[in-house]
């Protein structure tokens, strides 16, 4: 006879799984097969509709004043585990991002009721609106608002049409009163667990089942605005010249220069991802360039060093090359260290389920970060992405790392225990 435990391992169908996320792939599906779902559209309520039709007859199911769904089969429960993620995405992304957690913890807390198993907090789910930043240039908003991290201004913000994300969450059915005022229940919330995928190559290159998200990175963004003058190309010459795409360039570089030195010796990445030469033409030297800086690491300490070495490097180019050079700080976040005791359980699960897995901090923001922050305890596993691709139609995974995740978080919602 089976254990408590073994069945409802053997309770988790991969195939349902996939075949939960191709129903999804289709809402929101885009020509060339990626999937469009923006926060509070139509698509992302329809999509929030399929899971709530998924939800087996048992489950007591609500949504709160910005839309979230949460749905537990035991809603009189003192404490509970919660588990899901989103069903937004990025504009023609693809069909895994946040849709793989929702199914994959929907697989895991189906199987914990469906057995005879009691853990020592019966598992919740919970599906988030508008994590992604792609409509409203503001992420994670469902679960910062479900947790009263959510402020007027971000409330305020508009898409690219004008519509403010007020707007939207009313057009959708929802009328939240208190933003400040958390939406979930947090004494009732003992952890909140997440499955994503990577969104990068480190767990397919090192053949490595999952990833144990051991702290998510913290961004810190400049704008930097170069200024040079304003010239013919043809008649200005060389030595005359006060280039700023050139000088931009050499700066851009040497962004990549110490940034990968200062990666050897600890976490941290940076990237220029646009590049804006103001009035550009085959034929003028450029004077004005507009470049961003995404400067990224797990220890904000040694962030800060890497970012005011940066800083100094280019303002030595921009003497050497006489332009001047402006910054204006756009967003810096504190990275979070996910909690200890449930990473600890995640690895000890993957262990009894015969998983391959790795510590490793994320390099995106997630919902789980903000649990974290309100000081409930957070964890993640992340499965491999296929050539590290994401925010893409071609964005996939693979059936092993689907079933691993999903057996790991199932483990892990059974024998996470009572302090």
């Amino acid at each position: 006879m089976p254990t408590t435990i073994q069945s409802a391992l053997d309770r988790i169908s991969v195939d349902r799984i996939r075949r939960r996320l191709d129903r999804l792939s289709e809402i929101g599906a885009t020509a060339d097969g990626g999937v469009s779902r923006p926060a509070y559209s139509d698509a992302e309520t329809e999509a929030f509709a399929y899971i709530r039709d998924q939800l087996s007859e048992g489950y007591t199911v609500r949504e709160d004043s910005v839309g979230n769904l949460i749905a537990t089969r035991a809603p009189e429960a003192d404490r509970s585990i919660h588990t899901g993620s989103h069903l937004d995405t990025v504009f023609n992304g693809g069909r895994l991002d946040g849709a793989l957690g929702v199914v994959s913890s929907l697989e895991a807390v189906d199987a914990v009721y469906e057995s005879d198993a009691d853990p020592a907090y019966p598992p919740t789910l919970t599906v988030f609106r508008a994590e992604e930043s792609a409509r409203f240039g503001h992420h994670t908003v469902g679960s910062r608002a479900g947790l009263g991290l959510l402020d007027v201004d971000t409330f305020a913000a508009a898409d690219q049409n004008g519509v403010p994300l007020w707007r939207a969450v009313q057009n959708a059915g929802f009328r939240p009163d208190n933003l400040s005022e958390p939406s979930i229940r947090l004494d009732r919330v003992a952890a909140f667990l997440e499955i994503h995928i990577e969104q990068g190559r480190t767990l397919e290159e090192t053949d490595t089942d999952i990833g144990v998200v051991s702290s998510i990175r913290g961004p810190v963004r400049h704008r930097f605005t170069v200024t040079g003058n304003y010239d013919h190309s043809g008649a200005t010459p060389m030595t005359m010249r006060r280039d700023a795409l050139a000088a931009a360039s050499e700066m851009i570089v040497a962004i990549e220069d110490v940034v990968g030195d200062a990666a050897a010796d600890g976490d941290v990445v940076g990237t220029v991802g646009t590049i804006d030469p103001k009035d550009g033409a085959i034929n003028t030297v450029c004077g004005e360039v507009v470049f961003p800086l995404d400067l990224r690491s797990a220890d904000a300490e040694y962030r800060d060093t890497v970012e005011s070495t940066v800083v100094d490097e280019i303002e030595r180019i921009a003497a050497d090359r006489d332009v001047e050079v402006a910054s204006e700080l756009i967003d810096r976040t504190a990275p979070v260290a996910l909690d200890a005791e449930v990473v600890s359980t995640l690895e000890s699960a993957a262990e009894s389920v015969d998983t391959r897995y790795r510590r490793m901090p994320s390099g995106g923001g997630h919902d789980a970060m903000n649990f974290q922050r309100t000081g409930i305890p957070a964890g993640m596993l992340f499965v491999p992405s296929i050539d590290g691709v994401s925010h893409h139609p071609d964005e996939e995974t693979t059936t092993r790392a689907i079933r691993d995740a999903t057996r790991t978080l199932t483990r892990t919602l059974l024998q996470y225990e009572r302090p």
